[in-house]
């Protein structure tokens, strides 16, 4: 048996130019998948108009684990026990910037179970601060313990608004603010806010149609809030300022503020509800 060798460049080649790529397509089947899509590309990004390798990783900072305990959401800390006292990881579940009531921009993590803010981001004095719920710390076997409140260990979510951020941990949601105190100081503060005064309420919004009336009805659904256990319920009716005495009806506003029917998906189930729009008051 004898074997012939392969020659290279007896081979004929073909050079396939992509003009626009599009980006990575893992949802059609690989044989139809266009020309200008990309099947795999592990380690390669688009980039400055161009397809290049992904860039090393660079260590920016070496954080160390926390030690902490957890700090009950309804009530103080009791007597402990030794598995009471923990060590947090440090992969990063999320990141955002607020900026707060004190008017300053501040940088809040969630690593592993626990919040923190970091700061002196652009200084070579980088701090990783764990927000805690109060400023006395433990000491166990050696080590200080701080205490904080403990959240779920994976991705989170989180949102700005009214100069507040409003996190949610995977077991509780949760509102952070940071206000100046008489002196100027800047205090911060994380408590939790579910069926709380501070919690979004969906409304439903309905306004009543009158004979004759120059405007017509409208409605307006909140999207649901699963935060909470409340709903709100608004009745408007109104004129406009054109409207002469046969059609003018006097404005009023009222709100019904109800929790919800039930509180768990199995009663949830078998509930059905209905609504019904259009028609005139005479």
């Amino acid at each position: 048996m004898s074997f012939k060798p392969l020659s290279l460049s007896a081979k004929p080649r073909y050079v396939t130019a992509i003009t626009t790529f599009s980006g990575i397509d893992t949802v059609t089947q690989r044989f139809k998948v266009a020309g200008n899509r990309a099947i795999d590309m592990n380690n390669f990004i688009y980039k400055d108009g161009v397809i290049q390798k992904r860039e090393g990783i660079e260590e920016l900072f070496n954080m160390e684990r926390t030690r902490y305990i957890p700090y009950p959401f309804d009530g103080e800390i009791g007597t402990l026990s030794e598995n009471d006292y923990k060590v947090n990881e440090t992969n990063f579940n999320g990141m955002w910037t607020v900026k707060g009531e004190d008017e300053v921009t501040h940088i809040i993590a969630h690593i592993g179970k626990l919040l923190y803010e970091i700061k002196n981001i652009d200084n070579d004095s980088i701090t990783i601060e764990p927000i805690k719920v109060v400023e006395t710390e433990i000491t166990h076997n050696g080590y200080i313990h701080v205490q904080a409140y403990e959240f779920e260990n994976y991705k989170s979510s989180a949102f700005v608004g009214s100069n507040r951020l409003y996190f949610l941990g995977g077991n509780k949601y949760m509102c952070l603010k940071f206000q100046k105190d008489m002196n100027g100081n800047t205090i911060r503060t994380l408590y939790p806010i579910e069926d709380d005064g501070e919690t979004f309420i969906p409304t439903t919004t309905t306004s009543i149609t009158y004979k004759n009336s120059l405007i017509a009805g409208r409605s307006n659904l909140d999207k649901v809030n699963l935060l909470t256990q409340w709903r709100k319920n608004e009745l408007i009716s109104g004129t406009l300022k054109n409207e002469d005495d046969k059609t003018k009806t006097e404005y009023y506003d009222y709100t019904l503020d109800a929790p919800m029917i039930f509180k768990n998906e199995k009663d949830m189930s078998d509930l059905l509800i209905i609504l019904e729009e259009g028609g005139t008051i005479e």
